[in-house]
């Protein structure tokens, strides 16, 4: 049976037109399959070398390395990771309190755990103190808009008329976040949350209609994934969202479209053969398994 940390491990799209992973690679899958046999050392090496790999471990993930190192006796390096990690928000702190797990049981066992519970816990209040809140709950309210819109239009049954629907949602949505980012910069994890950051990611990823918005998110988008404050797997599609815009191949292979027979299928990408090993640089899953979830998600075959 797989234990709770199985679920880092499933392709997880973000609802729909995105088309977006969350997490899943190959290499979290073998690190998942070592601690189920209870190969801990191999988990936490396996993670150790995925993080030479990617800007960050896919969203998720974070709490699962952890878990591997404490299992493996590793104690001082989960620890650092922690420290590392808390402030970026890619560690969920109640989680680490309490979650039964043979490592994570190990580490609050230790010597070292009330004094790193004390720093945890003052790291967590001064992320915790940046985040905008306001900013961050308007986001989050209308990332659920978008979502809404296109699981309606899919419901609806996926074709042209049902996909009008989500145009008002998108313009007003694009029309708000321009004028956030003009005054603010764009909403990163450390201001606004996971949450809050994936919706305006969302909100950007879907204001193809205005191609220099898009094409301005990208270089800002690019900025925070250099400074860990916004997902590598954004940047992926985002990235290939405007090169498709700039009727140039796509890099990750991200977006497909929706053919006369009813089926989708994936547009212009350079360098297929390399298609895989880019998408795991971003955090992205192999390329089959995006197929099959979207197949999953808009209920009709994908080529």
């Amino acid at each position: 049976m797989k234990t709770h940390f199985a679920n880092v491990a499933a392709v997880a799209l973000a609802v729909l037109a995105p088309f977006h992973a969350l997490a899943a690679s190959a290499t979290v899958d073998a690190a998942l399959e070592a601690y189920q046999a209870g190969d801990y050392a191999k988990c936490a090496d396996t993670l150790t070398a995925m993080q030479g790999q990617v800007p960050v471990l896919p969203q998720g993930v974070d709490l699962f390395y952890v878990e591997c190192l404490a299992a493996a006796g590793r104690i001082d390096e989960a620890f650092a990771y922690v420290r590392r990690e808390l402030p970026n928000g890619r560690i969920d702190l109640a989680e680490l309190k309490s979650k039964d797990r043979p490592g994570l049981n190990r580490l609050r066992a230790s010597a070292g755990w009330a004094p790193a519970l004390a720093e945890a816990a003052k790291l967590e209040a001064d992320r915790q103190a940046k985040i905008d809140q306001p900013l961050r709950d308007e986001l989050v309210a209308r990332g659920a808009k978008d979502q809404a819109v296109r699981q309606q239009a899919i419901d609806e049954g996926g074709d042209a008329r049902a996909w009008e629907q989500t145009a008002a949602v998108d313009r007003d949505n694009a029309a708000w976040l321009k004028g956030v980012v003009a005054e603010k910069g764009w909403p990163t994890l450390a201001t606004v949350g996971h949450d809050g950051a994936q919706a305006a990611f969302l909100i950007a990823q879907h204001a193809s209609f205005d191609q220099a918005f898009q094409e301005q998110v990208l270089v800002e988008l690019e900025a925070a994934v250099e400074r860990k404050e916004a997902e590598p797997g954004d940047l992926a599609l985002l990235t290939d969202r405007v090169l498709r815009q700039q009727g140039k191949p796509q890099v990750y292979g991200t977006q497909f479209t929706f053919n006369e027979d009813g089926s989708m299928s994936m547009q212009p990408t350079a360098d297929p053969d390399g298609l895989d090993d880019r998408r795991a640089s971003m955090g992205l899953p192999p390329i089959a398994e995006y197929r099959k979830s979207l197949s999953e998600i808009y209920r009709r075959p994908v080529k």
